[in-house]
């Protein structure tokens, strides 16, 4: 009965592990499956838009043709317009006429010439009216002689007296002839005496004194007498230069006015209007009703003063916004002390709202709202507007709960208050910058923006006004202290906003973009400290927390890449979002790690991690292991895989500070598994082989 009970649990035995070497064997071909479909729909849309773009590609190609093909029928080529010629060019000048010569003689009125004898075909006119020249002239092809080309517009002249200006028309009386611009036309009614500008003979509409007029200009007469000129007295000239010419010339360019910041800051003042409300804010905080008493009266005051400043802006848009910004940021940053202190919330949140408008939208306005609290003596220093927004923090927003919303009453009233320390410390000059130090060393207002009680949207945005601090230099001494009231022992291995940051960074109770925010923000704020002075650099690797808790954080990273996760592997957006924030903690640590001079005693600060980082050894030596010799699963994009072989030596380089030369090489032993290991555990090969070296 034994044996037959022993070979019955034999063959459960063998057929639960055949079952389950099936049941991988289906993944792992479903897996292979659905990469080769991926990659197959990733080859399907780089080939359509390839072809999109080979469409688009031959459609501006077509309309380059279509456009030279147009240009090309409007206006033809010289070499075109000769062969249509009836006679060829001559080859030496031609002589001018008579008539030509005697137009710079006199200033009479111009008429045919009387020289051509009557024919059928020529007959003689009478006299030309003046008003006849003044027609619209129309371009002919003809053929001309090298050298002259007709005229395409009758603006021609214009053209060549803008570009040689009037010093240009003085010295053309003292060249001898007369510089001249043929055309294909008869000359013009009347010729200003002294011939002081370049002169354009335009042609008449006229076809049949068109004929004349063509045969009188090429006819060569023997009996005249022709004085010509040097070469340069003729001026050659070319069709699309006087065009291009003319273009520059008639281009302008207008001159900006300077930004009359006071009107915006009017509108700011005037029309800034929430999103959830009906009306807007200065017209619900001229509404508000402060209780009877002096902070009734400067209340009123105060909205006076911003009326008086906008009544005059209509009227003197151009007068300096400086003053006005200061009256106007002075009178909100005392609505918003009376307001904090008379317990109006929602009214108080429309004003940090419009200060946040205000703070990003004019250029330097920290100086009118970073001034000091002159109404308070005991607060010297202290810039009035942060100590509203503290004693915010401490009153109000230390009663939100995880389940408030940033639309409810108390959430609007934090997000606002948030926001408008984010925009104060956004662009603050560097003289002002040790004022904003009053937040992180006003008592409590670090616990309780990092307090993990509060709701994710309330961390993700604390975290960030937190990581914007830490851009700022001046400040590393005060984000790395105990708040000016601490009376207790002054451990800075143990600051207590650090500590909740540690603790934000090591949750993985909660998954979410916004989670994953929060925990970027966290590692910035410690890398930009590190970056800030050598003794915060020093602060943070003393801490107890903050390396055990970034390689919990890396190693949380790294083990559903390894061991397998269907939401990663199914989403390669969020695997490269993983991989990415495990290259970036993994250049951090070893940043931090290899900053200071010597490297930092690796072994004793993991060891002796508070009690809550189990295992921490461990957990360092997989993860480190993991980055330096483990392959790179196979679903993992190429990009991908290319970021994770750059950190290996990064990894390596971390695990060396560990591990002595025989260790590492077992560890790179672990991770080179032959065809016997592959149906075993990960976890349990990595247990026994590191057990004897490591642990």
């Amino acid at each position: 009965m034994l044996s037959a009970k022993l070979a019955k649990e034999g063959e459960v035995v063998i057929l639960r592990k055949n079952i389950e070497k099936i049941v991988q064997d289906h993944a792992a071909q479903a897996a292979r499956l659905r990469a080769a479909k991926e990659e197959s729909e990733a080859k399907q849309i780089q080939m359509q838009k390839e072809m999109k773009e080979e469409a688009e590609r031959l459609k501006t190609l077509f309309t380059f043709k279509q456009h030279e093909i147009e240009t090309s029928t409007r206006k033809s080529p010289w070499s075109a317009r000769s062969k249509k010629a009836p006679m060829a060019p001559l080859a030496t000048p031609v002589p001018l006429p008579s008539q030509m010569q005697k137009w710079n003689q006199s200033g009479a009125m111009a008429g045919p010439s009387r020289v051509v004898q009557e024919s059928p075909t020529r007959p003689r006119f009478g006299e030309i009216a003046n008003n006849e020249y003044t027609r619209k002239p129309v371009v002919e092809t003809r053929n001309l002689p090298s050298g002259f080309q007709p005229s395409a517009s009758p603006t021609k002249s214009r053209v060549t007296d803008l570009r040689k200006g009037k010093g240009k028309a003085s010295d053309l009386n003292q060249r001898g002839p007369l510089q001249l611009q043929f055309d294909s036309g008869p000359p013009p009614a009347s010729l200003p005496s002294g011939g002081a500008q370049p002169i354009s003979f335009q042609s008449a509409r006229d076809d049949g004194y068109d004929a004349t007029a063509q045969g009188d200009v090429f006819m060569a007469d023997s009996n005249m007498d022709v004085n010509f000129g040097s070469q340069d007295d003729v001026e050659m000239t070319n069709g699309a230069q006087d065009l291009q010419t003319y273009a520059n010339v008639d281009e302008e360019f207008e001159e900006m006015e300077p930004h009359r910041w006071i009107v915006d800051l009017h509108r700011l003042v005037l029309m800034h209007m929430e999103p959830t409300r009906r009306m807007t804010t200065f017209h619900t905080l001229l509404g508000v009703s402060p209780p009877i008493g002096p902070k009734s009266d400067a209340y009123t005051s105060a909205c006076s003063r911003i009326l008086d400043v906008l009544a005059n802006v209509p009227s003197q848009e151009h007068q300096a916004w400086e003053l006005a910004a200061q009256t106007i940021c002075g009178a909100l940053t005392e609505m918003a002390d009376i307001l904090a202190a008379s317990n109006h919330i929602t009214s108080l949140a429309a004003l940090f709202s419009q200060l946040t408008q205000i703070t990003y939208t004019l250029p330097a306005p920290h100086p009118y709202l970073l001034v000091d609290n002159a109404t308070d003596p005991e607060a010297d220093g202290v810039p009035r507007i942060l100590a509203v927004i503290c004693s915010i923090i401490q009153d109000h927003v230390s009663k939100l709960e995880s389940h408030d919303t940033d639309k409810s009453e108390l959430g609007l009233l934090a997000k606002e208050s948030l926001a408008l320390l984010e925009a104060l410390c956004w662009n603050t000059p560097s003289d002002l910058e040790n004022r904003l130090a009053f937040v992180p060393r006003c008592p409590s207002v670090l616990s309780i923006l990092l307090d993990s009680s509060r709701p994710i949207w309330f961390l993700f945005r604390s975290t960030r006004m937190l990581s914007r601090f830490s851009t700022r230099p001046v400040l590393h001494q005060s984000l790395l202290s105990f708040p000016d009231t601490e009376v207790q022992s002054q451990d800075y291995t143990r600051l207590p906003h650090v500590e909740r940051m540690c603790s934000l960074l090591i949750d993985s109770s909660r998954t979410s973009d916004e989670v994953d925010g929060i925990k970027r923000h966290i590692l910035t704020f410690f890398a930009m400290l590190s970056e800030a002075h050598p003794n915060a650099h020093t602060i943070i690797i003393e801490s107890q927390s903050v390396i055990p808790s970034i390689v919990v954080y890396l190693y949380g990273l790294s083990a559903p890449v390894w061991q397998g996760d269907e939401a990663i592997e199914s989403d390669p957006q969020v695997a490269s979002r993983v991989i990415q924030r495990m290259n970036q903690t993994t250049f951090l640590l070893h940043h931090l790690m290899f900053k200071a001079g010597a490297p930092l005693r690796l072994r004793e600060r993991l060891e002796c991690a508070p009690r809550h980082f189990n295992g921490l050894v461990h957990i360092f030596v997989v993860t480190m292991g993991r980055l330096s010799f483990a392959d790179v699963p196979e679903w993992v994009r190429e990009e991908d895989k290319q970021d994770l072989e750059r950190v290996a030596g990064l990894a390596k380089d971390l695990l060396e500070l560990l591990m002595d030369a025989p260790q590492m090489d077992a560890i790179w032993a672990t991770y080179q598994e032959g065809p016997d290991e592959e149906m075993e555990d990960d976890e349990e090969v990595e247990a026994r082989r590191l057990a004897a070296n490591v642990i």
